[in-house]
């Protein structure tokens, strides 16, 4: 069945359910006060229930569909109570249980359909950054996340990647998480396929997703490491595993080994940089090492994906009010920059109700001399 009429059907049961329970207690006069409650509730449920489909524990697997579906429907819900409440107040009229819920239906389809549309659309952002080790002009495309087979339509992914190819970058860099476990083999040979012939140098750095680390939760292991990297050799893209590529005199690439496989993962001590005169772009598919690590070797600028800006409203910040880089472009203490992607697509869930769908179009510029007073 395909993916986005599953999601539907699953938003329309749980907007059934809470129909009922909403009928079966039509009747009940409801204080202002505890009516506040319950729509913080409703909301409050509703991100517990983004949290687990994104975050939570990898058990939760086979339910995590309904309960998106339940956190578009209760969050719609519970914005709609509030106007409906507001609406009331300021008429001063009395609930009617068909206006309360027809504004709520409203509200969850726009809300769902809103989802639906903004996980197809991907949009390039560029950034530009300034550094007086770069002696002329270098354009760099960096895209991550795609989860190719999963929240997107395979003809959503083959314009991205045409974007990209045909923006002529200096190189382009697939930033971690491009399959995951729902993807197949077809998907995945269909996806490396596009860059085949580019002339373009594309480079790619593994996520946690890649390898399929928990395929039994989806459709099972569909391919190995082996057939992985026998595809991207074929189509001609180069994995970086905690290696280095020099593009040109003055601008090195370091591709980053993902922090979920430790064992493989190099001890940044380790990492000799081979031209420390170089600007350093370091690409590490999480972005939780950018000061703690990979300032050691160093990195000017950190691109970094996985967070897919929260995906799911109001996760992204949720995350920023516990820490952590969510979403955007943060400097550490030496002037060194990341860069957190959206995403390219988003994870299982063919819904995004946060951030766009985002590839990076960056611009690298020798750092002009300041003007004399």
């Amino acid at each position: 069945m395909n993916t986005i009429v599953l999601f539907i059907l699953l938003f329309l049961g749980a907007q059934a359910l809470l129909t009922l329970a909403q009928f079966l207690l039509r009747k009940k006069q409801i204080k202002p006060v505890l009516r506040a409650v319950l729509i913080a509730a409703k909301a409050l449920c509703a991100v517990a229930f983004a949290a687990l489909v994104l975050a939570g524990p990898v058990v939760l697997r086979p339910v995590q569909p309904f309960l998106m579906a339940a956190y578009a429907v209760l969050l719609a819900d519970a914005a709609a109570d509030l106007l409906y409440s507001v609406i009331c107040a300021a008429c001063k009229k009395k609930r009617n249980f068909a206006a309360a819920k027809a504004i709520s239906l409203v509200c969850g389809v726009l809300f769902f359909t809103y989802g639906v549309l903004n996980m197809q659309i991907v949009r390039p952002l560029e950034h530009t950054y300034e550094s007086e080790k770069l002696t002329r002009e270098h354009t760099i495309v960096f895209a991550a996340d795609l989860h190719v087979g999963s929240p997107q339509s395979f003809e959503t992914t083959k314009k991205t990647i045409e974007e990209m190819i045909a923006l002529h970058p200096q190189c382009i860099i697939l930033g971690g998480d491009i399959a995951d476990d729902y993807t197949t083999k077809e998907e995945l040979q269909a996806t490396f396929t596009l860059f085949k012939g580019c002339a373009i140098p594309v480079y790619f750095i593994y996520g946690n997703h890649d390898l399929q680390g928990h395929a039994e939760y989806a459709r099972g292991l569909q391919y190995t490491r082996e057939e992985f990297e026998q595809t991207l050799r074929e189509n001609d893209v180069t994995v970086l595993d905690d290696a280095f590529v020099r593009l040109s005199d003055d601008l090195l690439i370091c591709g980053r080994t993902d922090i979920s496989m430790a064992e493989d993962r190099m001890d940044p001590i380790l990492i000799e940089n081979p031209a420390p005169e170089a600007f350093l772009v370091t690409v590490d598919h999480q972005p939780t090492e950018f000061v703690k690590k990979n300032l050691t070797f160093g990195t000017d600028l950190q691109l970094s994906g996985h967070t897919h800006a929260g995906q799911l409203f109001p996760l992204r910040w949720l995350y920023a009010l516990i820490g952590g880089y969510v979403y955007g472009e943060y400097e550490a203490e030496n002037g060194a920059k990341l860069l957190v992607s959206a995403g390219a697509a988003g994870w299982r869930m063919p819904i995004r109700t946060d951030a766009h769908c985002n590839y990076e179009v960056i611009r690298l510029l020798p750092k002009q001399p300041e003007a004399a007073n």
